[in-house]
């Protein structure tokens, strides 16, 4: 691999409330990022609020004591920022990106929106319509509409496998007070993570969060788990019947939560698996058999389980035979071993993406508050980067013997007839 560049820091500091503040400096930027992460989401919802954690992430836009909906895009336009959000399973994040010098104004306006919002009465219910249209919208899109229903069957009886849209009946069911409840049991300073990435000083930001979050509660967030012994629906596969000219579909594999020993030696695996052209999916798949226009393997990985999922869409009669290979691509890393050439391009193409990602501030400001939250601190891009260069190919050949070896994946796909089975 080649010699490192200089890489910037990162610190913390945790606040007198609980407040973690993470920050990586990157000298000589013009732009900074500002986030504010609450570890709670859609895994904490009781069943009658489904849906709710991404129901207040976009309350949050719409109005606060001093600010209306239109007012905070406004103030944020007039600073050159740009702000957004996102609810996963186990977080929901707020950030904006601006300029450095604005990102005090920047940061003023996304903490107000994070301890002020009113959820104006008027606006809940034009925003219940918005999410029931973005329910509706995935219902629509059949690569979205089979990733939820692999996750819903692979996570089964887990909270994990939870939508985080809700459902229509749940969106359509929940009432303001509701999700004024819910806000104020999950929105608390002990489970609050503020990162800021980019030209921005520490020092500052921690000054800026104990005087903008101080009025956030403090308290304990109702945790959920599954039952002892649960372990992911493997070796089933479902088909979801629709009118379509391809068949698309998910297949899944365990592998270790979040933050586990393996996880720089599986970033490896993914990225010769299935990540870019020179992948073996891609080039088994796509060019020697002419299977998919689009195939890919990704990680999905949560505090306390994770997988390994791969999706193609393909012509519905060469489904079952797409599902073969591709299995079979992961089972050749059990017993082969990969080549040199092979490893060290995966470990350059993966040194490369985080180096340049560095340019970005709101990657930045979500890896390090994403860090922060499964590791207990800001993990420093040298320490991720001197985990990949340290993978050896024996390294890739043991893990998958270990996770995959013997594993069955789920199948989960959508398409005409009556769809493929497991792998043969």
């Amino acid at each position: 691999m080649s010699q490192k560049t200089h890489l910037p820091s990162t610190r913390m500091t945790t606040l007198d409330n609980g407040i973690r503040v993470v920050t990586q400096k990157i000298a000589g930027m013009q732009s900074a990022a500002i986030g504010i992460r609450i570890d709670s989401s859609t895994r904490n919802e009781h069943k009658d609020v489904g849906g709710a954690s991404h129901f207040i992430e976009h309350l949050l836009f719409k109005g606060t004591e001093k600010r209306s909906a239109d007012r905070i895009m406004e103030e944020f336009d007039a600073l050159g920022a740009s702000a957004n959000a996102y609810t996963s399973q186990e977080e929901v994040f707020y950030y904006a990106s601006s300029l450095a010098s604005a990102i005090p104004a920047t940061f003023e306006i996304l903490a107000d929106m994070f301890v002020n919002s009113t959820f104006p009465p008027q606006e809940v219910e034009k925003e219940r319509g918005v999410v029931l249209q973005e329910i509706s919208m995935i219902q629509d899109n059949p690569g979205r509409f089979v990733y939820q229903q692999f996750h819903r069957g692979f996570w089964k009886a887990h909270p994990l496998g939870l939508s985080v849209l809700g459902t229509a009946e749940s969106i359509t069911a929940v009432q303001r007070n509701h999700l004024l409840a819910h806000k104020l049991t999950n929105y608390i300073a002990n489970a609050t993570i503020v990162s800021a990435a980019g030209n921005v000083e520490h020092d500052y930001i921690v000054e800026l969060s104990e005087k903008l979050l101080r009025d956030l509660p403090t308290g304990s967030i109702p945790q959920t788990a599954p039952q002892p012994g649960w372990r992911p629906a493997i070796a089933e596969h479902a088909h979801n019947r629709r009118p379509m000219e391809q068949t698309q579909f998910f297949m899944g594999y365990p592998i270790p939560p979040a933050g586990n020993e393996h996880r720089h030696t599986l970033a490896v695996f993914n990225q010769i698996l299935g990540s870019g052209m020179s992948s073996r999916l891609f080039r088994e798949v796509r060019e020697r058999r002419s299977l998919a226009y689009s195939v890919y393997s990704s990680m999905s990985s949560y505090r306390d389980s994770g997988g390994l999922l791969i999706f193609a869409g393909t012509n519905p009669g060469r489904a079952q035979e797409a599902i073969d290979v591709c299995h079979g691509e992961v089972l050749r890393f059990c017993s082969e071993m990969v080549n040199d050439e092979t490893l060290n391009s995966a470990k350059e193409q993966i040194r490369c993406k985080r180096l340049m990602s560095l340019d970005d501030c709101d990657i930045q400001v979500r890896r390090i508050s994403n860090t922060t939250s499964i590791l207990g601190a800001p993990e420093p891009m040298t320490i991720a980067l001197d985990g990949i260069a340290a993978v050896s190919a024996e390294d890739v050949r043991s893990t998958a013997e270990t996770l995959f070896s013997n594993v069955v994946p789920r199948v989960e796909s959508v398409g005409p007839g009556d769809g493929p089975g497991l792998p043969r």
